[in-house]
């Protein structure tokens, strides 16, 4: 001891000391609180997906045809309740299979369709009943979009110095009362496809709120980001960005190099993805095809190998019939407006459908979404030429969820 004291006489305490034990820490203010109410929330959720299963069990012995009025309502009060307790997907397929009970009372349900949104609420309630239950938590991506995940800066990953182009500029309005304004981006220098996303609130009044998320008409320079967990194509937040000084035509140049030149590796891509439940329904995916061919009224695009994948535009025919009476609507309102007040020229609708832009030009790529149940095919949504990028979709879309 004397030696230890001699070498290192800091280790050692001078003076009487008296051992206290440490008293436990005061619990801070509101954690009481907090406790009881996280506890409450778990125990609604726990009820709400128990009374889930056992509707849907009860769903499944009476089939869609066997479906009483009172039955359906109960359905519905549970998505209500799903929906305070922020399992929103859960709430969305209840939804979606109370409107196919509801059309089957017209017409025949599609047993396939049926089967299919069964199916998919049945996944949905087990994998949030196992996560609450902590025997299999939901990875990241999935919290999101099975739990409502609010994802602060904190979450991000940080990225830096990104040059990034915009694809194709969205808006898509939700039945659940959302309007979600999209700029697919992709990184010139990796290929990686990325989104910037807008979520509005349709219900709220604040005018400046619900303003549309501007596009990003020009390539620029993203020079720090944070990424969210999640699916493909990752949603960023971009915190600063600057134009880029290249020429449109060379940045343009550059997208096309990252650009599909085959279908059978998308393809494959796709039903990989397919294979996980709560992954998205489609895929995004900017391809260089060789031809548009028509056979039996259907347009397929065509790769460099000659092989064809659908594509979602409406047939030729109804093409050219739908802008021939467009034209004599054009015709008869000028005839008219003639008629009334001499020297007034009406302008020419523009209400045309997108695809004939796809159809009467040719791209050096198109950027789209492969999609589909049991047939995939392409939906196209912009396209590129030698300046840059023009969309095709210019209306509001509107989705179920």
């Amino acid at each position: 001891m004397l030696i230890v004291w001699a070498q290192s006489p800091e280790r050692f305490a001078y003076g009487q000391q008296t051992l206290v034990e440490t008293p436990p820490a005061a619990p801070k203010r509101g954690a009481k609180r907090a406790a009881k109410a996280t506890a409450e929330r778990a125990d609604l959720q726990t009820q709400a997906l128990e009374q889930t299963l056992r509707l849907a069990q009860e769903l499944a012995e009476r089939g869609a045809t066997g479906v009483q009025e009172a039955f359906l309502k109960q359905l519905l009060d549970s998505a209500a309740n799903l929906q305070s307790l922020k399992t929103r997907r859960l709430q969305q397929r209840i939804e979606t299979l109370v409107r196919l009970i509801e059309a089957a009372r017209e017409n025949p349900p599609s047993e396939q369709d049926y089967t299919r949104a069964f199916l998919d609420l049945w996944v949905t309630a087990r994998a949030i009943e196992e996560h609450f239950a902590e025997r299999r938590p939901l990875p990241e991506e999935q919290l999101e979009e099975m739990l409502g995940r609010t994802w602060r800066d904190k979450d991000f990953a940080i990225r830096e110095n990104l040059r990034l182009m915009e694809l194709a500029y969205e808006n898509i309005e939700l039945a659940t009362g959302f309007r979600l304004d999209i700029s697919t981006l992709l990184d010139l220098d990796s290929g990686e496809l990325l989104r910037e996303i807008k979520i509005v609130p349709l219900r709220l009044g604040n005018r400046e709120a619900q303003a549309f998320k501007p596009r990003r008409a020009e390539p620029f320079l993203a020079t720090r980001v944070g990424v969210y967990p999640g699916y493909a194509p990752k949603r960023i937040k971009i915190y600063d960005a600057q134009p880029l000084s290249e020429l449109r035509d060379a940045l343009t140049a550059q997208a096309l190099q990252h650009a599909q030149t085959e279908w059978q590796p998308l393809l494959e891509r796709y039903l990989q993805q397919r294979l996980d439940p709560f992954a998205p329904r489609e895929m995004p995916c900017l391809v260089r095809y060789h031809a548009i061919a028509w056979q039996d009224g259907q347009a397929w695009l065509a790769d460099a190998q000659g092989q064809l994948v659908p594509l979602a535009v409406l047939t030729r025919p109804l093409c050219l019939r739908l802008i021939a009476e467009a034209e004599q609507w054009a015709q008869a309102e000028a005839e008219l407006l003639g008629a009334i007040v001499a020297g007034v020229t009406p302008a020419i609708p523009k209400h045309f459908p997108h695809e004939e832009a796809l159809l009467r030009h040719s791209w050096d790529a198109l950027f789209g979404y492969l999609e589909g149940e049991d047939a995939v095919y392409f939906r196209p949504i912009s396209g590129l030429h030698a300046h840059g990028v023009a969309p095709l979709l210019f209306q509001m879309q509107y989705r179920e969820y």
